[in-house]
C-alpha cells in the first residue's frame, strides 16, 4: 500500500499560512488520496479558499461509493473538483471580505497500477522512477505560456518579472478548466507540492532528498527545512507517496 507524509509551513516572511496538503487512504479498496492546495488572495483569505477545497474534494473521497473503472474515478474527482470551485466563486462573489480568493489545486489518486493525477494552478506533481525524476503537472502560469509559445527561454522562466502570474485558479471565475490525465503507475514515489518548495530548492535536489535511504516523514521535514534554509519566501506544503516493499 506504500506509506505517505504530508506537511505545511508558513515559511519565514509570511504572514499567515495559505497552504494545505492531505493524504488519506480508503482502508477497505487501499486507493489513496493526495492533495496540495496553495491559496492565494492574501487579505482576501486564501487559507479559506485552499480549506474549502480541501474539505470539499476529501468529502467526496469519504462517500466515495465503489466504482469500477478509472474514467468513472476521473468523473467522480471532477465533479467534486467543479464543486469546490463553484463554491468559493460564489462566496468570493457575494462576501467582500473574500473578493478575489482562490487556490491552485495539485490531486493524485492511486488505485493499484493507475494513478489519476488533477491540477488546476502551478502547485506541481512531481514523480520518481528509479534514479530519475519527472514533473507530470505543467505549471498554469503565464510564463509557461511564453515559453511554450516561442516567446521566452527555459532559463527566463524562474526571473521574468510576471512569473508568479497565474492563468489558472479554482474559485476565481464561475467556471473551471482542469487538466486532468491517467497514468499507469510506474513510479515508485508521488511528490505534490506548493511553488514555496519548488522556487527555492532546484529538482535535482528535491531528487536527491527523495532518493535517501530514511522515513518518509524525515524526507517532508528534510524539504521543507531546506526551503526554509533558502529564505522560506513563501507558505510550503509537501505530500509525499512512496511505494511500500
Amino acid at each position: 500500500m506504500g506509506t505517505y507524509h504530508y506537511k505545511t509551513d508558513a515559511g519565514l516572511v509570511r504572514p499567515k499560512n495559505e497552504d494545505n496538503a492531505l493524504v488519506s487512504e480508503n482502508k477497505d479498496t487501499g486507493d489513496v488520496l493526495m492533495m496540495v492546495l496553495d491559496g492565494m488572495g492574501g487579505h482576501s483569505n486564501g487559507d479559506k479558499a485552499s480549506k474549502m477545497a480541501a474539505d470539499i474534494i476529501m468529502d467526496r473521497f469519504l462517500k466515495m461509493k465503489k466504482i469500477h473503472t478509472m474514467w468513472g474515478v476521473k468523473r467522480y474527482f471532477l465533479k467534486a473538483i467543479k464543486k469546490a470551485n463553484r463554491e468559493i466563486n460564489i462566496l468570493g462573489t457575494n462576501n467582500i471580505e473574500y473578493h478575489e480568493m482562490g487556490t491552485t489545486l495539485v490531486f493524485a489518486f492511486i488505485r493499484g497500477n493507475k494513478v489519476l493525477l488533477c491540477n488546476v494552478g502551478d502547485s506541481r506533481m512531481y514523480v520518481t522512477s528509479g534514479r530519475n525524476i519527472t514533473q507530470l503537472s505543467e505549471d498554469q502560469t503565464y510564463v509557461q505560456f511564453l515559453y511554450k509559445t516561442g516567446k521566452i527561454k527555459k532559463e527566463d522562466i524562474k526571473i521574468h518579472p510576471k512569473r508568479h502570474v497565474l492563468m489558472n485558479a479554482l474559485g476565481t471565475y464561475p467556471s473551471i478548466s482542469i487538466a486532468s490525465k491517467i497514468y499507469k503507475k510506474t513510479m515508485d514515489r508521488i511528490l505534490l507540492c506548493s511553488d514555496g518548495l519548488y522556487n527555492m530548492i532546484e529538482d535535482k535536489e528535491i531528487n536527491e532528498i527523495l532518493q535517501m535511504n530514511i522515513e518518509t516523514n524525515d524526507k517532508v521535514r528534510i524539504l521543507i527545512k531546506r526551503a526554509l534554509d533558502a529564505g522560506g519566501i513563501d507558505n510550503i506544503a509537501v505530500a509525499l507517496w512512496e511505494e511500500g516493499e
